[in-house]
C-alpha cells in the first residue's frame, strides 16, 4: 500500500498542523494526498483519520528531536539577579527603667513615734519599701487592696523564705497564697494584714489585702494622700509601718 503523501504548513513556530480533515473543511488546501488513497478515505473515514493522526505524532516527534532546548539551568543562572549583602539587624537599646516617685525628694525619715515603737519592739534593719501616691483604685472597697508596684519598691524586703511562700498558689493554681505580717498603722495601732502577690498581665506586683479597708477607714486615708510603707524584721519575722505623710 502506497503511504499517502503529507504537505503540512508551517502555522507557528515550532508546531506544524494538517490543515484539512474531516473535522474542518477549508477553501484553501494545504495537505495533497493521493487518489488512491482519498477514495480508500471514502468508505473508513475513521482509519484515514487514525492514519492522519499519527502521521502528525511522528513528524510533531521528529521536529522536536531536531529543536535544541538551552540548558534550563543556564537560563534560570542568567536571569538571577546578584544577591545584595544582609543589613546587619540594630538591636535596639534597653531603656532605662523609669521609677516613678510621689512626695517630697528625698524621702522624710520616720518620725520619732514609729521610730520609738519600733525600737520598743527590738525591731531591726529598717529599710523604706515604698512611698507613693494613693490612687483611687486603692481606695475603692470592691478592690480592697493596696497596690505595691515592683517598679517603685526601693529595696527588697523579704527574705528567700517569704519569697518561697509568697510564690506559693491557692487550689484553684491561679492566685498567689499570702502571708500575714504585723503592721503598724498611721495612728501606731497594732494589726494584721495579709501581704501577697498578684500578677497584672505581665508584671507582678505586691499586694496589701485582707484588712487594708479597714485600715484605710480607721485612719481617715483618702486618694491623692502620700504614704510610706517601712518594714523591719523582729526575730527575722517582717513587720510593716504605715506612715502618712
Amino acid at each position: 500500500m502506497d503511504k499517502p503523501i503529507i504537505v503540512y504548513e508551517f502555522r507557528s513556530k515550532f508546531l506544524f498542523k494538517p490543515t484539512w480533515g474531516a473535522h474542518r473543511r477549508r477553501s484553501k488546501r494545504s495537505l495533497v494526498c493521493s487518489q488512491q488513497w482519498k477514495d480508500k478515505a471514502k468508505g473508513s473515514p475513521n482509519k484515514y483519520h487514525r492514519c492522519q493522526k499519527f502521521k502528525g505524532l511522528s513528524v510533531l516527534a521528529h521536529v522536536a528531536s531536531l529543536i535544541t532546548i538551552p540548558n534550563q539551568s543556564d537560563s534560570v543562572l542568567s536571569k538571577e539577579k546578584p544577591t545584595k549583602p544582609k543589613r546587619q539587624r540594630i538591636k535596639p537599646r534597653p531603656r532605662p527603667r523609669v521609677t516613678r516617685r510621689a512626695g517630697p525628694h528625698p524621702p522624710p525619715c520616720l518620725p520619732t513615734q514609729f521610730m520609738d515603737k519600733i525600737n520598743g519592739l527590738n525591731g531591726q534593719d529598717l529599710k523604706l519599701v515604698i512611698q507613693k501616691r494613693l490612687s483611687k483604685t486603692d481606695m475603692k472597697p470592691r478592690f480592697a487592696r493596696l497596690s505595691i508596684p515592683k517598679g517603685q519598691v526601693r529595696t527588697d524586703f523579704l527574705s528567700q523564705e517569704d519569697h518561697t511562700i509568697l510564690e506559693q498558689r491557692e487550689a484553684n493554681g491561679i492566685n498567689y497564697k499570702g502571708m500575714e505580717v504585723p503592721l503598724i498603722e498611721p495612728s501606731l495601732a497594732k494589726s494584721t494584714i495579709v501581704l501577697k502577690k498578684l500578677k497584672l498581665g505581665c508584671s507582678k506586683s505586691y499586694i496589701l489585702s485582707s484588712g487594708w479597708q479597714k485600715v484605710a477607714v480607721d485612719n481617715g486615708l483618702e486618694a491623692d494622700n502620700i504614704i510610706q510603707l517601712w518594714s523591719f524584721k523582729v526575730s527575722q519575722i517582717v513587720h510593716l509601718a504605715l506612715v502618712k505623710l
